[in-house]
């Protein structure tokens, strides 16, 4: 990531393997922090640092596969030896022995979500809308307030991902816990409308979030 000039957020890579190829696993050296892997479109599995108990394996068909690998950077680490901690894919992806090369890179350090485009979803077409996205999206929302005070968001419904409230990053949300709240300062709030917006890396059972008076730390 630091080599494209990028400190912080997502990082992208895609490129198209060759087939036909026999069920091999896809080694990625190394990983930091966090990435999902997507053949096809089809999502297979996370890979993790540190993690050596995931693998994931897949066939390439004749016609080939697009191979994309989205990587998180969840923090550096800021002590001892491991001061200088580079993010993203910081040497190479092989599927079996077979290192993958003519890579497309989109930096994603989410700094600015104005140009984003969405589309409208109506009541009715709530829960199709869901189970059509099965990977990471963004998605909007407002909110009216009447009486602006601090308060903190909640988002049980949802899997793991990172929260803005009126173009501002509040930081980043995990179901696996312990927190379960992100503070909301009242400064970041207006009285009338508000936006919030998700990028939800996996997959949410509704499209809600609740603001609450009290915090969850877990």
């Amino acid at each position: 990531m630091e080599k494209l000039g990028q400190d912080y957020g997502f990082i992208c890579y895609q490129t198209r393997i060759s087939g036909p190829r026999e069920r091999q696993e896809l080694v990625v050296q190394e990983v930091r922090d966090r990435a999902l892997v997507f053949v096809d479109g089809q999502f297979q599995g996370v890979l993790e640092r540190g993690n050596t108990a995931v693998s994931i394996s897949f066939e390439v068909p004749p016609e080939g596969a697009e191979l994309l690998i989205l990587v998180e950077n969840m923090g550096r680490i800021n002590y001892g030896p491991y001061l200088r901690d580079p993010k993203g894919i910081t040497e190479g992806v092989r599927h079996g022995f077979q290192f993958l090369f003519d890579w497309t890179i989109h930096c994603l350090p989410l700094t600015d979500l104005l140009a984003l485009q969405f589309r409208d979803v109506i009541s009715e077409a709530i829960n199709e809308t869901i189970n059509e996205v099965q990977g990471p999206a963004f998605y909007r929302g407002e909110f009216n307030i009447t009486d602006v005070r601090d308060t903190f968001l909640r988002l049980d419904s949802w899997t793991k991902g990172v929260v803005f409230v009126n173009g501002f990053n509040l930081g980043r949300y995990w179901n696996k816990g312990p927190q379960k709240t992100l503070y909301v300062p009242a400064p970041l709030l207006r009285e009338g409308e508000n936006e919030i917006m998700v990028f939800e890396l996996h997959q949410t059972s509704e499209l809600a979030v609740t603001l609450v008076d009290t915090p969850d730390l877990g």
